[in-house]
């Protein structure tokens, strides 16, 4: 499996509390291994979650990432990647089912066409979310439907271009946001507020818990070329640290980034 026992993980982790570990992999249908593609380390739902999806491109994808979200984890754990347990109870963010008090990491999973991410915390809430870059340009009715006034007249000053990266840095920052926060897109992300220069946001929303509404803060990194990924952890008094790890698509191998 995973051979990353020089990385120090664990160490890492434990450094600070901004220190947020960032796993990538890619995946192509032609090209998943058979014990992943056969779901060996996947528990009866996950396979069958994995069956109902239509699309041969999808079921590798769920099959790789979920199977990815194990390995990882129990890189962190000590734990088998086939024995962890996944507590949904509360419908919001997945969490460790943990017996012994708080479960040791905290996570989050994306995945979007040809990568998927999985963030990892030891105490703070995270929320990860990846976007491929399109070349088309973004209609005006996608880009009010997501950003706020401020947020929309400042793409309008940049070039079509750099306006539709920007887009999608910001949207992944707010559906990184949301996903920590535990609601995804039940809240407009129009509420979610992101301060570009300090990389903190806020959930201008009521029905979200006052203590959650702000106090975030975000990053983004770009593994390929193709895609943007942003990460969102609860502010700890610094700036937020992303160590970016980049899996094999055999999910035999790993190795930090840069």
């Amino acid at each position: 499996m995973i051979d990353a026992a020089g990385f120090g993980l664990n160490e890492s982790l434990d450094a600070s509390a901004a220190v947020v570990h960032l796993w990538v992999g890619g995946v192509s249908s032609r090209s998943v291994p058979g014990w992943v593609r056969e779901g060996a380390l996947l528990d009866s739902n996950e396979r069958g979650r994995a069956r109902r999806l239509e699309r041969i491109e999808d079921r590798a994808m769920f099959a790789a990432s979920h199977t990815a979200l194990r390995l990882v984890l129990s890189l962190y754990t000590g734990e088998a990647a086939h024995r962890l347990a996944f507590d949904t109870a509360d419908a919001r963010r997945p969490e460790l089912a943990w017996s012994a008090g708080p479960p040791p990491v905290r996570f989050s999973l994306t995945h979007t066409s040809g990568l998927y991410a999985i963030s990892v915390t030891r105490r703070a809430p995270c929320g990860v979310d990846a976007e491929r870059l399109s070349p088309r340009l973004l209609d005006e009715a996608t880009l009010r439907a997501a950003l706020s006034q401020r947020e929309l007249a400042h793409l309008s000053t940049l070039a079509p271009r750099e306006a539709t990266r920007a887009f999608y840095r910001l949207w992944t920052r707010k559906e990184a946001v949301l996903k920590a926060v535990g609601v995804g897109l039940k809240v407009d992300p129009r509420q979610v507020l992101i301060d570009p220069e300090l990389e903190v946001a806020s959930v201008n929303d009521p029905a979200i818990e006052a203590d959650l509404r702000t106090g975030w803060c975000v990053g983004t990194v770009c593994p390929t070329l193709d895609h943007v990924v942003s990460v969102a952890t609860r502010w700890v008094g610094e700036a937020q640290r992303v160590a970016l790890i980049e899996l094999d698509p055999s999910l035999e191998t790993a190795r930090p980034a840069g």
